[in-house]
Formats: structure tokens, C-alpha cells, sequence
């Protein structure tokens, strides 16, 4: 038996990245998938490599910082599997990357609309069917970005921020109806996009880490899959920092120095 066996888990962002890594992780042990992503193509694709090893999975194309799009994401799966146990909240975007003043309002909108807006609406929506089941999990992926500032991201990390507080409050108001909410908090992590970023680049975030490296996505998917696992049944309105220790220590110039060097060895880039 799996940890997650005969449950039904929604997984937002699901169509790469983090979210796919977490989908597969919860379709090996038991759960059934709801694959939920904006773009249909990919949301497919995870299906397809889930059903390839004999697990179960729907791919739902959701814009999830539509009220109407959540509530039919939630419907589908109800429809489907009759259930709905757990919901990871991945789905995210970036921000604009520019000064505080220089960010337009419809900038500020957009990326709270989905980091934000989207959370919750997918929170509001499974609310009364875990009620009516006797409970349920939500994990909310936050970020390193959600408990400390960073230049020139006020939007994504005030959206980061914000999920910390949604998913204390949901933790609260729920708590007596069976409903975790807990959030991790992960440092960067290996996906294409950090693929295609010059080495160079992120040498020094690498370097603030305590292993002078990011994370895979399957580490921060275990991560996911404990928190909405009854493994920890006691465990809700938590933050659990999957970041490497960055966010525990400040590194001295010879830790970063070092540190960014021993990346670059890594990955193949320059060390000099």
C-alpha cells in the first residue's frame, strides 16, 4: 500500500517543473491525480508518463485565478473520482522583475491573481467536499521568496508572502472540520528554466545554500507528499523550509567564494 493509496489529490502547475515532479511522486504511492495546469499540452503530457506506470491521472486545463475555472477544476474532479483529499497549490508565475515604483498596477494584478487570487480560489472550492468527507490537506507552495525580500520582486514575494498567511487562516478557520494547511518553502531547484540560465548567474544563490546547490524537484515533492500525507496528521498551519539552510545562516565572503566555485565545478561552468 502506498502512503497516499485510494486518495484523490489535485495538483495545480502541474504540466512541468515542481508540480509535475509532485504529481508522479503522489500517483507512486496510490494517489489518484488530477492534473491541473493551464496548458493542455503539457498538463497531457504528465498524464501520459503517470498512466505509463500504471497509475491513474485527468489532465483539467485550469486558469486557476478564474473563480469560475477553479470551481469547474474541483467539479471535474468530484465527477471523476467522487472525492478530493489533497490539493497542492503550485501553480505560480514570476514576477515583473523591476524596482517597487516601476511596477505597473496590471503587473502587480497579474502575478497576484495567479500566486495569490489562485490559491485561494482553489482552497475555497475544495473546502466543502473535504468537509463532507471529514477532512483533508492542502499544501501551499510558498518559496525562500516568502520569508525573506529580495531586490527588485516586491510583487513575487508579496504574493509568497501572502500564501503564508492564507494557509494560516485556512488552518484556523478549518481545523475542527479536519482540514490541514501547511506550506513549504523551496530554495531554487533544478528545472529547465534554471537549465537555460547562464551558470554563472545563479553561482551565488547555489553559494547561499549549505550544500552549494539547489534542489532537485523530487526533493521538494517528498517534501509535499509528507505534508499531505497522514503521516502528519498533527501537523498543520506549518512552514517547513526546503531550502538548503539559506535561510538559516548568512554566509561569510569565504562560504559564498567557495561555494560558488564548488557549483560551477558542478555544473560544468566557470570556476575561475
Amino acid at each position: 500500500m502506498g502512503r497516499l493509496q485510494d486518495k484523490v489529490a489535485i495538483v495545480t502547475g502541474a504540466g512541468q517543473g515542481l508540480g509535475r515532479s509532485t504529481a508522479l511522486r503522489f500517483a507512486a504511492e496510490g494517489a489518484k491525480v488530477v492534473v491541473a495546469d493551464i496548458y493542455r499540452d503539457t498538463a497531457h503530457d504528465t498524464v501520459e508518463e503517470i498512466t505509463a506506470a500504471s497509475g491513474e491521472a485527468l489532465a483539467v486545463v485550469v486558469d486557476v485565478s478564474s473563480a469560475e475555472e477553479a470551481e469547474r477544476m474541483v467539479a471535474s474532479t468530484l465527477a471523476e473520482y467522487g472525492r478530493v483529499d489533497i490539493l497542492v497549490n503550485n501553480a505560480a508565475t514570476f514576477g515583473s522583475g523591476k524596482h517597487i515604483a516601476d511596477i505597473d498596477a496590471e503587473e502587480w494584478d497579474r502575478v497576484m491573481g495567479v500566486n495569490l487570487r489562485g490559491p485561494f480560489l482553489c482552497s475555497k472550492y475544495v473546502i466543502p467536499p473535504m468537509r463532507r468527507q471529514g477532512g483533508g490537506s492542502v499544501v501551499f507552495v510558498s518559496s525562500m521568496s516568502g520569508v525573506v525580500g529580495n531586490e527588485l520582486q516586491a510583487d513575487y514575494n508579496t504574493s509568497k508572502h501572502g500564501l503564508i498567511g492564507l494557509a494560516r487562516c485556512l488552518a484556523q478557520d478549518c481545523g475542527e472540520e479536519g482540514i490541514r494547511a501547511n506550506v513549504v518553502c523551496p530554495t531554487g531547484m533544478n528545472t529547465p528554466m534554471m537549465a537555460r540560465t547562464p551558470a554563472e548567474n545563479v553561482a551565488p544563490y547555489a553559494a547561499m545554500t549549505m550544500f552549494s546547490r539547489f534542489a532537485e524537484p523530487e526533493e521538494v515533492a517528498n517534501a509535499i507528499l509528507f505534508l499531505a500525507s497522514d503521516e502528519a496528521s498533527y501537523i498543520t498551519a506549518a512552514v517547513l523550509m526546503v531550502d538548503g539552510g539559506a535561510t538559516a545562516i548568512q554566509p561569510s565572503g569565504r562560504q559564498l567564494r567557495e561555494g560558488a566555485a564548488r557549483y560551477l565545478r558542478r555544473v560544468g561552468g566557470n570556476a575561475e
